[in-house]
């Protein structure tokens, strides 16, 4: 059974032993990386060339100097933030929702709807902890079994499903109105889109990018 020790980390429980992960740890976003599709996870070689069976990347230090490069965190959180921003549901011109129009290229980096994309990584992750998809699944894979990769449709309902949940338990859509109506950018000149990221605790902070894994 699985479940968050807040605020210190996630727990495991495992035949003679039980594992805490801490919520700030680099290898904190592993059950996130392994549900990203091939699409996405390419985007980085070396945490692509990770292997599919988590057993060592969990339990040895054998592959920390991919899992634990900002790189990985980067690609992490940019893909779910990407995938994030393209839920978010706005109102056009007659009060009906709909996706953001245009394409993330022409939306500055300050922007508050891409900051709110890169809130949202912390509750998909608790998410993913709280229904089968975090450490206690990993972990619980035997040497020699690999993680099968998400199809992209795949991946896209699941974060589709996942965000729509978050949106609604944590109250965002009235931000996400209150954001869309009073921004005046609504659609820019093309700009640098997503933020770069560091890590603060278990949290997430951001600030511009002068590049991003999507703009190669």
């Amino acid at each position: 059974m699985e479940k968050q020790k807040s605020p210190k980390g996630f727990i495991v429980v495992l035949p003679g032993e039980i594992i805490e992960i801490p919520q700030d740890s680099d290898k904190s976003w592993l059950p996130l990386f392994y549900s990203l599709p091939r699409e996405l996870a390419e985007k980085w070689k070396p945490a692509y060339n990770l292997p599919r069976c988590p057993y060592e990347v969990l339990r040895t230090d054998k592959y920390d100097h991919i899992v634990c490069d900002d790189m990985f965190k980067l690609l992490v959180w940019d893909c779910y933030a990407w995938s994030a921003w393209q839920l978010f549901q706005v109102k056009d011109r007659k009060g009906n929702y709909r996706d953001i129009p245009g394409t993330w290229t022409q939306y500055a980096g300050y922007f508050p709807l891409w900051r709110l994309s890169y809130s949202i990584i912390l509750y998909i992750r608790m998410k993913f902890e709280q229904n089968g998809l975090g450490f206690q699944n990993l972990y619980n894979i035997t040497q020699g079994m690999e993680v099968p990769w998400l199809t992209y449709q795949q991946f896209s309902n699941l974060i589709g499903n996942v965000t729509d949940m978050v949106v609604a338990e944590q109250k965002w859509q009235p931000v996400i109105d209150a954001i869309w109506e009073t921004a005046p950018w609504k659609i820019t000149k093309p700009q640098v889109a997503p933020l770069r990221l560091t890590s603060c605790g278990s949290g997430i902070t951001t600030v511009p990018a002068s590049r991003s894994l999507w703009m190669k």
